[in-house]
């Protein structure tokens, strides 16, 4: 008996045609998103590629027929392959055929549009319905050429939205944890930490937690907070200019431990700043900083917080207590 995962066992609902179209839909969504379930695939893809027997069958077939074929020992080997080879390549199996199926499935009507903003940028750009948006370093969106009939976009990482309003066809985000609806608004959603939030500056949103499948309305100057890890939700009001200063190429640290501040500063810089002292993790960093390079913040940085910064070969910046010569 096989222990598959979630993941493995939606593959193989969606190879033996268990699912129903909204389902596959979401399914092959999720598949160009998660990048654990990318991850997985490329792994047993490269297994698959090197196994003797790559061929893709044409017909559907059952797990089992599929588990039974590639289980039967090699009569021209003497040696034995041990179960969890044969676990390998029946999962590399079914992660190749699945993913077969979402790119021969795909109709030009399903295609996916890509816009991915390179670490260190902000890119700015409209929707096919006049809709803005401003990606944050890092950060990209998915969606579908048919976009004018069904506003629905696909986020990793973050972005501010300034939404054109249109009462007759929603406005949807889905993010991994969350899916938020709105008719016309500006609002901006996060999902790149662990405390993921949905932050609302004009309008109204409704937010769709996918675990609970609770629902939560957030009306200007409201943001919602979702812990992925603990499932905590909290409803909070919030400083708009100081949420979305990014959009703006502008910095915010406001009075945050070093720590705390690091993933705000590598996101925005497309860099990795590392502490290289404890005593400055908990050191207190204030300041905007705003249209700065990664060169100039870095001596204004020096500069207030009496700290010593070097890059080194491996492309790090350390943050090291300032001594004097």
């Amino acid at each position: 008996m096989l222990n598959v995962s979630q993941k493995e066992k939606k593959c193989v609902r969606y190879l033996t045609n268990e699912m129903s179209i909204a389902e596959r839909s979401v399914f092959e969504i999720e598949l160009s998103l998660d990048n654990d379930l990318l991850a997985v695939f490329e792994n047993f893809q490269t297994i698959w590629m090197n196994y003797p027997n790559s061929e893709v069958p044409m017909r559907t077939i059952s797990f089992e027929e599929i588990i039974t074929k590639y289980n039967k020992p090699e009569k021209t080997k003497s040696v034995k392959v041990s179960i969890k080879k044969k676990v390998v390549f029946s999962m590399a199996f079914l992660m190749v055929f699945c993913l077969s199926f979402y790119f021969i499935g795909m109709t030009p009507s399903g295609y996916i549009n890509h816009k991915i903003a390179l670490n260190g940028q902000r890119l700015t750009f409209k929707l096919p319905d006049s809709s803005t948006v401003i990606l944050n370093s890092g950060s990209e969106i998915k969606y579908s050429s048919d976009f004018s009939t069904q506003r629905a976009i696909w986020l990793q990482g973050e972005a501010f939205f300034k939404v054109t309003k249109n009462t007759n066809s929603p406005f949807v985000v889905h993010t991994n944890g969350f899916d938020v609806k709105v008719l016309g608004t500006e609002f901006n959603v996060s999902s790149n930490t662990i405390d993921q939030t949905v932050s609302l500056a004009k309008g109204k949103v409704n937010v769709l937690l996918k675990e609970s499948k609770d629902e939560i309305n957030l009306l200007p100057n409201e943001e919602l907070v979702w812990n992925s890890k603990t499932k905590l939700v909290i409803k909070r009001n919030f400083d708009v200019n100081k949420v979305a200063a990014w959009k703006d190429n502008i910095l915010i640290l406001d009075d945050e431990k070093f720590e705390d501040a690091l993933p705000k500063i590598n996101q925005f810089y497309g860099v990795n700043f590392i502490i290289k002292d404890a005593d400055i993790a908990n050191q207190h960093i204030k300041g905007a900083f705003k249209n700065q390079t990664i060169d100039e913040f870095i001596t204004s940085l020096e500069f207030i917080s009496e700290v010593s910064i070097t890059k080194t070969i491996q492309n790090n910046i350390e943050i090291s207590k300032y001594h004097e010569n």
